[in-house]
């Protein structure tokens, strides 16, 4: 059995592979923060996204860049701030991305008849401000 994708491929006998690499030829490549032994998720995603090992400085980069994005909007905390101590984890979560919605720069420009070439870049902005969010979410 195989599951094969552009970004990833699963064998049945030999594993996954993340853009061609094992996952010991990720931990081995992939850059580290200082003192640590496993690899840092910017880098696994830099991977996925451009098939290429990156630098050190460009998982900085990501990091920083993620950083810059983190921050939720007021509507957003104040959602989960009220959520009642029982609500299931998920539901929070599925709640609060689709609060996140109306930060959306793709749903402002399809609203305003963008043209569909234009569509991956919005996507990519929306995406790389999704994943900043998602621990700050997570933590509430």
């Amino acid at each position: 059995m195989a599951l094969l994708t552009a970004a990833a491929r699963l064998l049945g006998t030999k594993g996954i592979r993340f853009r061609g690499f094992s996952i010991p030829e990720c931990q081995k490549l992939l850059p580290k923060a200082k003192g640590g032994e496993e690899p840092l998720p910017e880098g696994l995603f830099w991977l996925l996204v451009t098939g290429h090992i990156p630098t050190e400085e460009q998982v900085s980069w990501l990091s920083k860049e993620w950083a810059k994005r983190a921050a939720l909007p007021s509507h957003v905390v104040t959602m989960l701030d009220n959520f009642p101590t029982n609500l299931h984890p998920m539901s929070q979560l599925s709640a609060a991305v689709t609060a996140l919605n109306s930060e959306s720069n793709f749903a402002r420009a399809y609203a305003q008849g963008i043209s569909r070439t234009k569509y991956w870049e919005l996507i990519y902005e929306d995406s790389m401000d999704l994943i900043a969010k998602l621990p700050c979410v997570a933590a509430k």
